[in-house]
């Protein structure tokens, strides 16, 4: 790998990848939060996935970000599974205190 390619691994890659696994995990304890920190790294990431592989980075970065992405989008749908379940079911008010 040469030393812009493992540069841009190591101020780009790493921090995604270690990004997409915190915020997977915040998916798990409260589902919108995560669901919306998930999207928006897909929102970051996506991007630059095109973007390595037109700049021929593709071997040094591309398993980060891919790794990246599909990571985040598992924390998207944790989230999601976690929103459905967690419905609360409105509470019934008889107008009474």
């Amino acid at each position: 790998m040469s030393g812009s390619a493992g540069l841009f691994v190591l101020l780009f890659g790493v921090p995604s990848l270690l990004l997409a696994v915190v915020f997977a995990a915040v998916a798990v304890k409260a589902p919108r939060g995560g669901a919306v920190l998930c999207g928006l790294l897909l929102a970051s990431v996506a991007p630059l996935l095109f973007g390595v592989e037109r700049a021929s980075y593709m071997r040094g970065a591309g398993i980060w970000f891919t790794l990246s992405v599909a990571i985040a989008t598992i924390g998207l749908f944790i989230a999601f599974v976690g929103m459905i379940r967690n419905r609360r079911k409105p509470e019934v008010t008889t107008g009474k205190r």
